[in-house]
């Protein structure tokens, strides 16, 4: 038993019906469904022509599906056309490998991975279609980039290690020998024919494999949000904000059937009221700025002063001039936020580095 009061990875969650499961399957099924939002989400990129988000999203959901061992078939599946999409996205990207070998360019290595997924393709004829538009725009994209020695190495290759049909292959001679990027049987099977082809695919897997539970569950919540700012605008006489909050969480939990959450303490108010004071002695907790994700933000907390203290100045120390110079040096001037999460200043803000190093100047300290 460790500190935590839980096993190894034996955990028990008690459930709303008294049932009990362990920690480790509860966490199974929830990445089973991130796992499903993170594919359904890269889907979306794909089509859209996202590159930016496409990669984001592709590395978030690398780190939670390579860190399964045993993933069930379907997430598999998944899996194996993620991997393919992320090769035709880069398909015309000529620098980026996917393969020890420098000279396989990502529609080369796309192939493979196309051929594994021929049992999750419904109609035979679009996994054939899809897998010609491949061999010729590994050639094709070549020819485009006027890379005519490359196109010629990637064509031996997809005679010795691709079944590369032998009338395509002499279609694909000829066009070598033409050197010629425009020709009918590139304009044919051109790029934007395979990326169609590659939805036409997405489109009749997730009619197959639904992966929308984590999404249809969000679009409720954002419903009934929407919903309830819109009678907010149009009631003539507004609610508190405590008041909405519940409301809300209620509203949420009675569509979704969601057990409310049990408060842990009263939210009366424990002392009496005292006339002279004219304020109630219950302390109204205070907003706090959001903590920002750094290195900062995972101090040891017996070493965190508390942060009442932002509310006195303190003198700066010399390790903090040394700091804030060596920011202004690397960074430059004005990228006081930059130097702030770089460097350690306690608790200071941007401005306070900012008025320092006008400060120092003033003084002709730097």
């Amino acid at each position: 038993m460790d500190e935590s009061g839980y096993g190894e990875n034996q955990g028990i969650i008690s459930s709303t019906t008294g049932g009990k499961a362990t920690f480790c399957k509860v966490e199974c099924v929830t990445k089973s469904w991130m796992m499903d939002f993170f594919f359904l989400s890269l889907c979306r990129y794909y089509k859209e022509n996202n590159t930016v988000k496409f990669g984001k999203t592709l590395r978030a959901f690398e780190v939670i599906v390579d860190e399964e061992c045993h993933l069930q078939d379907d997430l598999q599946t998944k899996r194996t056309i993620c991997c393919f999409l992320s090769r035709i996205m880069d398909g015309k990207n000529l620098d980026v490998r996917y393969d020890p070998n420098i000279k396989v360019t990502p529609l080369m290595s796309a192939i493979s991975v196309w051929e594994c997924l021929r049992t999750a393709v419904a109609d035979l004829r679009l996994h054939d279609n899809i897998r010609n538009l491949i061999y010729v725009q590994c050639v094709g994209v070549c020819l485009e980039m006027g890379k005519v020695q490359l196109a010629t190495e990637t064509l031996q290759w997809l005679e010795t290690e691709t079944d590369l049909p032998q009338k395509l292959q002499r279609k694909l001679s000829t066009v070598l020998k033409k050197s010629d990027a425009y020709d009918k049987l590139l304009l044919h099977f051109s790029y934007s024919r395979l990326t169609e082809s590659v939805n036409m695919f997405l489109d009749t897997f997730l009619e197959e494999h639904p992966s929308d539970f984590l999404y249809k569950s969000a679009s409720k919540v954002v419903q009934i949000r929407q919903e309830r700012s819109e009678r907010e605008e149009s009631s003539p006489t507004s609610h508190t904000s405590n008041v909405s909050e519940k409301n809300e969480e209620n509203v949420i939990s009675s569509k979704l059937n969601i057990r409310p959450k049990k408060k842990l303490f009263s939210t009366r108010s424990v002392h009496p009221w005292d006339p002279e004071t004219a304020k109630k002695s219950l302390c109204v907790p205070r907003r706090t700025s959001r903590l920002k994700v750094s290195r900062l933000s995972f101090k040891d907390p017996s070493q965190e002063q508390d942060l009442d203290s932002r509310k006195h100045r303190k003198m700066w120390t010399y390790e903090e001039d040394q700091n804030l110079k060596a920011g202004v040096k690397t960074y430059g001037e004005g990228k006081w936020a930059k130097i702030l999460e770089e460097f350690d200043f306690g608790h200071r803000t941007s401005v306070m580095l900012k008025d320092r190093w006008r400060t120092l100047k003033k003084h002709g300290k730097v």
